[in-house]
C-alpha cells in the first residue's frame, strides 16, 4: 500500500510543479528552490515505490509507457530498445 501511495504521489507533486509559479507570489528563486525540492521529492517517491513494489510492477509500467514512448521518438512497434 505504501509503495502505490508513493507511486501516485510522485505524479501529483509532477503535476503541482507545473501550478508553482502562477500560485505562489514569490521572487524568482524562492519559486526556482520550491520547483526544485518538488521535482527532487517527486523522483524518491518514484523510485523508492518501485523499490516497494518490485520488478513485475515495473515491468508492467514499463509495458504500458512503450506505445507512447515508441511515438514520441518514432519507432515502429517492432523496433525493441
Amino acid at each position: 500500500m505504501l509503495g502505490l501511495s508513493l507511486f501516485w504521489a510522485s505524479w501529483l507533486i509532477w503535476g503541482l510543479v507545473l501550478l508553482v509559479p502562477f500560485v505562489f507570489e514569490a521572487d524568482a528563486e524562492t519559486v526556482a528552490m520550491l520547483v526544485a525540492a518538488m521535482l527532487a521529492s517527486a523522483e524518491v517517491c518514484f523510485v523508492v515505490s518501485l523499490f516497494l513494489l518490485g520488478k513485475p510492477f515495473y515491468l508492467a509500467f514499463k509495458a504500458r509507457l512503450r506505445p507512447y514512448w515508441n511515438k514520441v521518438s518514432g519507432r515502429s512497434p517492432t523496433e525493441s530498445s
